[in-house]
């Protein structure tokens, strides 16, 4: 999973403290349990909680390009990463790990902002690039990865979860205005959050943070579709949506580690983990939570999938008596 943090004094005389980084990383430790890394030099600072997926060895960050101009603090997965690091050495790049962490500084270096059209991914990430003194953020089109920004006393803040953001000494305010919409849609709508001050990149959105400025873009949306143009053909259509389907989770199963899925017995994750029990060469881990009560539970559902592609499940189940337990951890990761 990974987590980032960090912060960007205006004040270019104002020198960053290592000790407030750290408590923003420390607190996110459950997002990278493998390693931490720092990046501090005079009024900026970059953080990274490191869950090791791709280049165990050689990934670490926040990593530098050759040069030492930029800086990247990274959380998410570069898929495409092959392709395009293919791409670069064509363009004349030289490589010194095996990691998608350092395909994105190349990209930057090669295509500016537009490197964020090239990547195929779930990503959020903050580049520090010297030459230019500017913090360059990025959220993928979906917004699969969180990112958490806010400004305190003259100080940009950005972090993967929002207690990364308190832990630096922002003050925890609510903003009670929000309650209703959540109540109606269950969620805040980014930009905002239930948090006075602090907010969310939106989806398919990059920032930059220059000269005590914040200045918000978009660079994907979703496609205008043409009805006119639509596949009619049925069996084009599940011939298209197969192969699509197939491409998308192989892609995602480049990794140095096993591979696991949430299996909650319904379609999607059915049909996820049939393909990925087709592609790995080892079985599948599967995760499946039930319940006592029958309406809500799907783990017979889970069961019958699971034996089907022999993959190695594990079931937990939530009971009464430990219900307030799990309570307060869902509430401390929220």
């Amino acid at each position: 999973m990974c987590g980032i943090a960090g912060f960007f004094h205006f004040d270019s005389d104002r020198i960053a403290d290592q000790n407030s980084l750290k408590k923003m990383t420390d607190i996110i430790s459950h997002r990278g349990p493998d390693g931490e890394g720092f990046y501090v030099e005079r009024n900026i600072a970059l953080g990274h909680r490191r869950l090791s997926i791709i280049d165990i060895s050689g990934g670490d960050q926040p990593m530098k390009s050759q040069n030492g101009n930029l800086i990247l603090t990274f959380n998410g997965e570069i898929y495409n990463y092959i392709e395009l690091k293919n791409e670069l050495i064509g363009l004349g790049h030289k490589f010194y790990s095996s990691s998608d962490t350092e395909v994105i500084i190349k990209a930057y270096e090669q295509w500016g902002y537009d490197c964020q059209k090239k990547f195929n991914g779930m990503w959020a990430f903050a580049l520090w690039d010297k030459n230019k003194n500017e913090l360059f953020l990025s959220r993928d089109r979906i917004g699969e990865k969180p990112l958490f920004y806010g400004l305190y006393e003259n100080t940009f803040l950005f972090a993967s979860e929002i207690k990364s953001i308190f832990s630096y000494g922002f003050p925890k305010e609510c903003s009670f205005e929000f309650l209703e919409i959540y109540s109606v849609f269950k969620s805040i709508p980014a930009p905002h959050t239930f948090f006075k001050n602090i907010k969310k990149l939106m989806p398919g959105h990059y920032m930059i943070v220059r000269d005590g400025r914040l200045s918000e873009r978009q660079y994907w949306d979703l496609p205008t579709i043409d009805e006119n143009n639509l596949i009619k053909d049925t069996k084009l259509v599940y011939e298209k949506f197969t192969e699509l389907f197939h491409d998308s989770i192989k892609i995602r199963m480049r990794s140095d580690v096993n591979f696991g899925a949430f299996l909650s017995g319904g379609l999607d994750s059915s049909s996820i983990v049939a393909i990925m029990s087709k592609i790995s060469r080892f079985p599948v881990k599967t995760f499946t939570i039930g319940y006592e009560e029958k309406e809500f539970d799907e783990s017979y559902l889970a069961n019958l999938v699971a034996n089907k592609y022999k993959t190695d499940h594990l079931e937990g189940k939530v009971e009464e008596e430990n219900f307030e337990e799990i309570l307060k951890k869902v509430a401390f990761h929220y």
